[in-house]
């Protein structure tokens, strides 16, 4: 079997964006964008022996230690793809990884890493990734970026509900006209959601519980931020949700489906906060309302459309007691599945596992490896003779180099510790969250939840 190249941009959607889209009003905050951009580190989850694991940043030595003590038998860079001096380092966060290799000047660190012919795999097809195929002599097997970029969009969610005869809340708007007629119509019912094209957890979706709300809103894309772009937007209800969760399916070249699992989430508002694994009750709801059946058939309606990969679907379960099974279609690698395949890896009778993100701050330079010795000490690092512990995913995440601080610069830094925990029942689990929070602490952080 050919080993493979992993690598990817988590903040997939921010690349698909077509540029004369109108957006919806937001912060831009360049400490959070450094952090999603550190993420690829947790791409490790899916390397065999021998992979290749490519990272923006490169990985802490120690984190990398560490994973291999875990049995992960994998190559990456230890260095920071970088374009040299020639290019600011505004225009190196603005590519994505892909463009980013595109770029590298010839005789760096990932072309001795990429052996000829190996097979890409990445967290989602982007702009570029062709093009890296090509440069580096891998193997593609890959739908074309403009098909991926479609699949992605919140219409394209919306329109599958009807394709499959789902129940459908959605209507799109295209002009501002509209997004105040439809608006004003659903206002009356309750609040609902303005939802982007390419809008993901945390931002994207405007909540619009107000006319002062939905005025604010159609003056935002009156204004000459969004003169002459397009508005395609999806309004919808707020579901009243009482479960999220997600799954996850594999199609591949021949259109053939897997179903890989099942994941429950925490979400912190519209944002992930913790990911595990459902019990009873929820898989045999799922059995018993046809939930699989309709996987199945949103996979051949991707393959149809010339889509082919990995794919996590968005579902509630409501508190009216209705099943919401396409609440929208990610065509991309997902959290839920990075958690997945940690559950893989231990393969571990009798022990739950959830994915976990803890937001910090520091005000001064900490070290990773003392981290993880703070968690060896306190007995809670996870170690396959142990079986139980915590499993640290990204070194880069905690204190990610920030773009907005200039060289010097004072003040705190901002990170997030991502984590699986393995533990044998709730009260373990409480028990390794409050050991975490003190070692973080003891290194130096501020925990910010």
């Amino acid at each position: 079997m050919k080993n493979a190249v992993h690598c990817g941009s988590l903040e997939s959607e921010r690349y698909w964006r077509e540029e004369d889209l109108a957006t919806l009003p937001s912060i831009p905050d360049a400490r959070a964008l450094a952090i999603v951009q550190a993420m690829d580190e947790m791409l490790f989850v899916f390397c065999r022996s021998g992979d290749i694991l490519l990272t923006r940043h490169g990985m802490d030595p120690a984190q990398y230690d560490y994973l291999q003590s875990l049995n992960y038998s994998f190559k990456t860079n230890m260095n920071p793809l970088t374009l040299g001096v020639r290019e600011s380092g505004t225009t190196q966060n603005a590519l994505n990884v892909f463009e980013l290799l595109g770029r590298l000047d010839p005789g760096q660190e990932t072309e001795r890493l990429i052996p000829e012919g190996s097979v890409l795999e990445p967290f989602a097809v982007l702009p570029g990734t062709q093009e890296a195929v090509r440069r580096y002599k891998l193997l593609p097997g890959l739908p074309d970026e403009q098909t991926v970029s479609k699949v992605n969009t919140k219409t394209y969610s919306a329109a599958m509900r009807d394709r499959l005869s789902l129940p459908n809340i959605a209507q799109i708007v295209h002009s501002v006209e509209e997004l105040l007629q439809s608006g004003q119509e659903l206002l009356e019912k309750g609040p609902f959601l303005i939802k982007d094209e390419y809008g993901v957890s945390g931002k994207g979706n405007q909540l619009v519980d107000s006319d002062r709300m939905l005025s604010r809103i159609a003056g935002y894309l009156e204004s000459s931020r969004n003169k002459d772009k397009r508005i395609r937007f999806v309004l919808e209800p707020l579901l009243n949700r009482e479960t999220d969760f997600s799954s996850q399916f594999h199609i591949d070249s021949e259109g053939q489906i897997s179903i890989l699992s099942v994941q429950q989430l925490v979400n912190h508002g519209f944002a992930f906060g913790e990911s595990h694994s459902p019990g009873p009750p929820l898989l045999v709801r799922l059995e018993r309302e046809g939930y699989w059946e309709i996987m199945h058939n949103i996979g051949r309606e991707l393959y149809a459309d010339g889509y082919y990969g990995d794919v996590c679907v968005d579902s509630m379960l409501l508190r009216d007691g209705s099943l919401a099974p396409l609440v929208e279609i990610n065509a991309r690698k997902s959290m839920s599945l990075i958690k997945h395949n940690v559950d893989r890896h231990l393969k571990q009778e009798g022990m739950h596992t959830c994915l976990i993100q803890v937001p910090l701050a520091t005000m001064g330079e900490v070290r990773y490896e003392e981290l993880l010795q703070r968690l060896e000490q306190a007995g809670i690092l996870f170690s396959p003779e142990e079986g139980e512990g915590v499993i640290p995913l990204s070194s880069g995440t905690l204190q990610p180099p920030d773009p907005s601080r200039s060289a010097g610069s004072t003040g705190s830094a901002k990170g997030k510790l991502y984590a699986a925990l393995a533990y044998r029942n709730e009260d373990r689990k409480d028990g390794l969250t409050r050991k975490l929070d003190e070692s973080l602490l003891r290194t130096g952080y501020t925990i910010l939840r």
